[in-house]
């Protein structure tokens, strides 16, 4: 399970705030396909207005990743999460377990990780080939 917690410090008319979500990145991803404004979730969950000053302060801060499980941690460096390449990871994973009957019925490999030029070439058809359909 792919989880990381979001959070983001600022201040506000003299006072801190430190809103934070612990995020399960598998079931947003599966819900959205990509993973939505953390600063908008992030003042939602908090309770603040997107027209207050409050959330423009909320917008000039980064946001501060923690506490990352799962694949989610091979995006982590130094607080920050490469959201577009996990985001890009986490598609191929879906792929590959989508086309791992396939895969053990036809080459019968078991786990496609283990020969990655080979995965890299089953993705690259699939990835054409759904794109001719669509397009």
């Amino acid at each position: 399970m792919n989880k990381i917690t979001a959070s983001i410090e600022f201040s506000f008319k003299g006072e801190v705030f430190k809103p934070s979500v612990i995020l399960n990145l598998d079931e947003i991803m599966q819900k959205h396909q990509a993973i939505p404004s953390l600063h908008q979730l992030l003042a939602s969950l908090h309770k603040i207005d997107n027209y207050s000053y409050e959330y423009e302060m909320l917008l000039s801060e980064d946001i501060q990743f923690s506490d990352a499980q799962g694949s989610a941690s091979d995006f982590m460096t130094d607080n920050q999460f490469d959201q577009v390449a996990f985001e890009h990871d986490w598609h191929q994973q879906q792929l590959v377990k989508k086309l791992a009957p396939l895969i053990k019925q036809q080459l019968d490999i078991d786990d496609i990780n283990q020969h990655p030029k080979l995965k890299s070439v089953i993705i690259s058809a699939y990835t054409m080939g759904s794109e001719l359909n669509h397009g």
